[in-house]
């Protein structure tokens, strides 16, 4: 440090009397970088006070930076010592800056002058170690302390860190002092520091987070349950089990190489099931590096041999690594699997184990001969599975017939290694034939594989299901639609797991643009909608694996014609067959059976909207079926039934309003193609302007959220509208979303002004702009600019209406104070840049003056800048005033400060206005002292770009 010099006590003195305020402060804490200030400012008091946190009156904690945190974090590794004993005297400081510069820097300090830090950091230990504090150099700290030999620290600070502890969890984040993300990135470097203290120290963390996560039980032990590999984790979601497993596999690697005793004892402390995996897997990864290198270790040998022996060993999800242990063992030498003939005859399920199973099955009615029964399988596949696992090469002779034996009567175990319960690579259904497979068939020798094959999984792992099988038969049928062809009564043949999917493979390959084999097509959905919903098929499987009847089999027919009867896919559907389709519509319409299963699952639709409720129930989707038949045109020969159809399905209940949010979702359909039945009837179903019952306002609430302004259809809505606009409760809402009816609503009304379709005397308007608060009318307006912006041009002619409609609004806020609301979204009529500047900028400086507080979002900063040059003056004032407001953490002005100040003071500064440039000024000083510390270099290197004018006034 020969380059700098430490300062005389009156350089101190003078310094600390100039830093009068923040602003000074920081830019002298920032700037310094004499190291050999700190003794000397420390001495003087200079770090005697950090802010404390303030607790405002809306609960909200507010902390002021501390400029002199960033100075003490820069000069540690240059005096270390100095610092230490600063950050020493701040132990009762809450300020959060404290401690974020305690860690960071005592990670960079030589470690014994960074455990000098150990009482403050112990005092801080209830209150937390400050949010602020970055979670790396909480462990760079622990990390720095364990290898520069402060090891009890260390230790300790590591297990203040990653131990799990039993408090009440939020956040799904583990109970330590890290999040899960950095838990789970940051263990592995605190691993290598800890060394030959590794083991020791995490593994208790291992078993404290599966007694957390009541894994472990009296009777029962599944820990580690979901990692179904220990060579490898799923941690794509930085999970705490995962990276612990990681961390004591590498930790025990490291120790049963160099001292396998004392490893076995730690790991056997506690054997709980992943643990006792673990060993299982680290013993043998040693052994077959040691086997490799011809340097086996007789004590490891030893560890192997009482691993195989042990009971927790065999326990089914530990398999595939006992089965590596044993390999590792056969190639040690041979001799050491002869203990594993009676190993095997214990088999896997220990009489515990069985006790406990029995119990359970008893309790589902089993006897207890079926329970033996299916306890000897499991112990069954077990033994084959292992048998196959070591490999005849490596078994004993006697064991090498017991595998041949097993092997004729049971068939070969084709993957003995495969984790149980392996579910990293399993996202759904698995089927027992492959896409590429099954596509190759022939369609007799589909319909074949799909009748033959049966549901015999034995429990164990993801198998083969009904349900898994269909979905790689929707897929086949997706691209090859032909696939059945000539096929015939799959009705009878077929599950209706099967039908199902075939229907779904035939809906995407149309969706695909691909030709369907029509008559086949009909048929099929035909028969499906003819059968009762009785199944004659026995489910085969889990609840989710095989339909038990024809219920969604006919949902997905009826959501298929509904589909083949629109205007995108009748063109697509010949002649012949549209009215065997129309036909089958209304077949499925006629009486009361679908409507009365919906009925019967009130209830299930977990608090959906009516129009997501529409599209997942039966009934409702036969109803849009009919509407979209009726949609096909007045000349069809089915067009009066459907009408007629749909008429006397709506006259029946219903609770959940879909049949209403099918209703709104049609409105265009049925205008164009019904006009006259839909006037007739639209009171009933939409309501007047004098009320309107839950289902009407289902019905008008979908409709407007569902279509674009129409002038026909507003003229249409408009009573309604009325009423919905008037009902003082809340509106039942058809399509769930952000936008209220009542905004909605709003947006069509300021539609059909700024288009010419209404005046002033339109009655929705009127109610509209009476009854609908200030921050709906506000949120309507705001929505039109904002659609302006996204609009690639927009004709003069409706710009200047909405300018005009603006205009009407700020003048009813002037004799409404109160409503100061309505003008919030004025930046949208800014940011959509449709409006010239010399229109926008004196209407934002109006709306400032009615509202102090009118917020601009981020959105304006650019575009205030741009302006300034046009008019410095309007500009200069509505900056001051967006500005005026302190900033909160509800209230960001870095947009505009960003953005918008320098350039707007320069426009100023740059004119011949001396009022005007000496506002700028004041501007410019009163943001310098709010923290704008490089403000004034901003401005200069805009104003030298552009010539200033010269002020000639005296």
């Amino acid at each position: 440090m020969a380059e700098y010099q430490a300062p005389t006590e009156e350089q101190i003195q003078a310094a600390l009397r100039r830093l009068t305020s923040f602003q000074l402060r920081r830019a002298f804490y920032e700037g310094l970088k004499n190291p050999l200030w700190v003794k000397p400012l420390a001495d003087a008091g200079a770090f005697n006070s950090p802010p404390q946190p303030e607790v405002g009156s809306d609960g909200t904690v507010r902390e002021r930076y501390w400029p002199e945190a960033s100075y003490l974090d820069a000069m540690a590794e240059h005096v270390p010592a100095e610092v230490a004993e600063v950050l020493s005297a701040l132990a009762g400081s809450s300020n959060t800056w404290v401690r974020r510069i305690a860690f960071s820097a005592g990670s960079r300090m030589p470690s014994e002058i960074a455990a000098r830090l150990k009482p403050v950091i112990d005092d801080w230990e209830d209150s937390g170690y400050g949010w602020r504090t970055d979670p790396r150099d909480l462990v760079s700290f622990a990390v720095n302390l364990l290898d520069g030999g402060e090891t009890k620290f260390g230790v300790s600070f590591a297990n203040k860190l990653f131990r799990p502890t039993k408090d009440a969890r939020t956040n799904n984040d583990p109970v330590t002092e890290l999040k899960a993300h950095w838990y789970s990135r940051e263990l592995p470097r605190v691993t290598r520091a800890l060394g030959e203290n590794a083991l020791k120290t995490i593994l208790p963390w291992l078993t404290l987070h599966e007694e957390n996560e009541r894994s472990i039980g009296e009777d029962y032990d599944h820990s580690g349950f979901g990692r179904s590999e220990i060579a490898r984790g799923r941690n794509n979601y930085h999970e705490l089990q995962d990276a612990l497993i990681d961390a004591v596999r590498d930790a025990a690697i490291e120790q049963l190489a160099r001292e396998p005793l004392t490893a076995w004892a730690s790991l056997n402390r506690k054997p709980i099931l992943i643990v006792r995996r673990i060993s299982l897997y680290a013993v043998a990864e040693v052994l077959e590096r040691q086997a490799a290198d011809e340097t086996v270790n007789a004590e490891l040998v030893s560890v192997a041999r009482e691993l195989m022996l042990d009971a927790k060993s065999r326990d089914q999800l530990a398999v595939s690594d006992f089965i590596r242990l044993l390999r590792a063992l056969g190639t040690v030498s041979p001799d050491e699997l002869d203990p594993l003939e009676g190993v095997l005859a214990s088999g896997h399920v220990t009489e515990h184990a069985a006790a406990r199973i029995t119990r359970n099955l008893r309790d589902q009615g089993e006897s207890d001969e079926e329970i033996h029964n299916q306890i000897a399988q499991w112990d069954r596949h077990w033994q084959h599975r292992v048998l196959t696992g070591v490999g005849r090469e490596l078994l004993p002779g006697a064991l090498r017939e017991q595998l041949d034996a097993l092997d004729a009567e049971d068939g070969i175990v084709d993957d003995p290694m495969r984790p149980t319960f392996q579910t990293s690579g399993w996202t759904g259904p698995n089927s027992p034939m492959p896409q590429e497979e099954m596509a190759a068939l022939a369609p007799m020798e589909l319909v074949a594989q799909l009748e033959g094959w049966h549901d015999e999984g034995d429990g164990w792992g993801p198998k083969p299901s009904h349900e898994g099988q269909a979905r790689v038969l929707e897929a086949v049928i997706t691209s090859k639609p032909q696939a059945l062809a000539g096929q015939r009564d799959l009705v009878q043949r077929l599950r209706p797991t099967y039908l199902r999917a075939v229907l779904s493979g035939w809906e995407g390959a149309l969706k695909a643009e691909l030709d369907l084999p029509w008559t086949e097509v009909l048929i099929l959905i035909g028969d499906i909608l003819d059968h009762s919903d009785e199944s004659d098929f026995p489910v085969e499987g889990g609840r989710f694996d095989d339909d038990p009847d024809f219920t969604e089999a006919k949902k997905v027919a009826i959501r298929f014609l509904a589909h083949l009867a629109s205007n995108a896919s009748v063109t697509k559907l010949p002649d012949e067959q549209l009215g065997q389709l129309a036909s089958q519509l209304l077949g499925a319409a006629s009486g009361t059976a679908v409507w009365s299963e919906y009925i019967g699952t009130l209830g299930e639709e977990s608090g959906w909207d009516p129009l997501m409720v529409s599209v997942n129930w039966k009934w409702p989707i036969l109803l849009r079926g009919l509407v979209n038949l009726v949609g096909l045109g007045e000349d069809r020969q089915w067009h009066s039934p459907a009408l007629a159809a749909l008429r006397e399905q709506l006259a029946l209940e219903d609770p959940r309003g879909a049949s209403r949010a099918v209703l709104g979702e049609g409105l265009g359909r049925l205008f164009n193609h019904a006009h006259g039945w839909l006037v007739e009837n639209f009171p009933t179903y939409f309501g007047t302007r004098s009320a309107l019952d839950r289902n009407q306002q289902i019905a008008v609430t979908t409709a407007i959220a569902m279509h674009f302004y129409h002038p026909d259809l507003y003229r249409l809505l408009s009573d309604p509208m009325v009423a919905a606009i008037n009902n003082a409760e809340q509106i039942a809402i058809g399509w769930g979303s952000d936008v209220s009816p009542q905004q909605r609503i709003g947006q069509w009304v300021i539609e059909a002004i700024i288009r010419g379709h209404i005046g002033d005397d339109d009655p929705l308007r009127t109610e509209f702009y009476a009854r609908a608060d200030p921050e709906t009318r506000g949120d309507a307006i705001g929505h039109t600019a904002w659609s302006f912006m996204h609009a690639e041009v927009v004709d003069d002619v409706i710009r200047d209406r909405l300018a005009d409609l603006w205009d009407e609004r700020v003048r009813h806020v002037k004799a409404h104070p109160e409503d100061k609301a309505e003008l919030k979204d004025f930046y949208w009529f800014i940011r959509s840049e449709k409006f010239p500047a010399s229109w926008w900028v004196p209407r934002l400086v109006e709306a400032l003056e009615l509202d102090g507080e009118l917020e601009t979002q981020g959105m304006i900063g650019e575009q205030l800048a741009a302006a300034a040059d046009e008019l410095p003056r309007v500009a200069l004032d509505a900056l001051t005033m967006l500005l005026a407001p302190a900033e909160t953490s509800g209230l960001d002005h870095y947009d505009l400060r960003t953005h918008s100040l320098a350039p707007v003071i320069a426009a100023g500064l740059r004119t011949s206005d001396a009022q005007l440039r000496s506002d700028a000024r004041s501007l410019m000083n009163r943001m310098g002292e709010r923290g704008e510390i490089d403000l004034e270099r901003r401005v200069e290197a805009i104003l030298g770009q552009v010539p200033e004018i010269n002020d000639q006034a005296p």
